[in-house]
C-alpha cells in the first residue's frame, strides 16, 4: 500500500502544471494607458477640442451620455467631437468641468480596456452648477509605442442622477 501511494503521489506531481494565465503587458504598458486616461479627462475638461481628437485612433468611434443621440449606436469620434464642443458652447462652459473618480485597468498585449467613472459638472437649467455621474468604458490599442483610443462607450451611473451645487 506504502508502494503504491507512493506511486501515486510521484504520477500526480509529474503531471501537475501551474499554468500561467498573467496578462501579457508591463508596469510602463500601464502607466502609459493610465497617462492617456487622464489626458483624455483633461483635454474633455479644458475643451481642448484638437488634442482630445488626438488622442484617438482615426476611425474610433463614441457612444455614449455626452453625445446623448450616440446611445445604442456608435458615431465616429470626429462627429462625437463636434457635437460636445456644440452642446458645451451652447451652455456655459466656464461651468464645464470633467473628472475621473475611478479607473480599472486590464491589458493583453497591445489591447487595453478601461472603465472610467466620471463627473461631469455643468451648469443646469437655472444656471447653477449640476454634477452627473457616467461611466465610459475605453478600449485602446497599441501600434508600436504608441497607445491611442478605438472606441469609448458610456452609460449614465446608477448614481448619476444630478446632484446639486456644492
Amino acid at each position: 500500500m506504502r508502494h503504491l501511494s507512493a506511486l501515486w503521489l510521484v504520477a500526480a506531481l509529474l503531471g501537475c502544471r501551474i499554468e500561467d494565465h498573467t496578462p501579457t503587458g508591463s508596469r510602463r504598458d500601464e502607466d502609459a494607458v493610465q497617462a492617456l486616461v487622464a489626458r483624455y479627462a483633461r483635454r474633455l475638461s479644458e475643451r481642448d477640442w484638437p488634442g482630445l481628437r488626438s488622442l484617438f485612433w482615426r476611425d474610433g468611434s463614441y457612444s455614449g451620455p455626452m453625445v446623448p443621440r450616440s446611445l445604442g449606436q456608435a458615431v465616429p469620434i470626429d462627429t462625437a467631437v463636434e457635437r460636445i464642443a456644440h452642446a458645451i458652447r451652447s451652455a456655459n462652459p466656464q461651468s464645464f468641468e470633467v473628472r475621473v473618480l475611478r479607473s480599472d485597468f486590464r491589458q493583453d498585449g497591445d489591447l487595453a480596456g478601461v472603465w472610467i467613472t466620471m463627473r461631469r459638472r455643468a451648469a443646469g437649467a437655472s444656471g447653477l452648477p449640476v454634477e452627473r455621474d457616467w461611466v465610459e468604458h475605453l478600449v485602446l490599442r497599441r501600434i508600436g509605442d504608441d497607445w491611442r483610443i478605438l472606441s469609448v462607450a458610456g452609460a449614465s451611473s446608477p448614481r448619476g442622477s444630478a446632484r446639486g451645487p456644492r
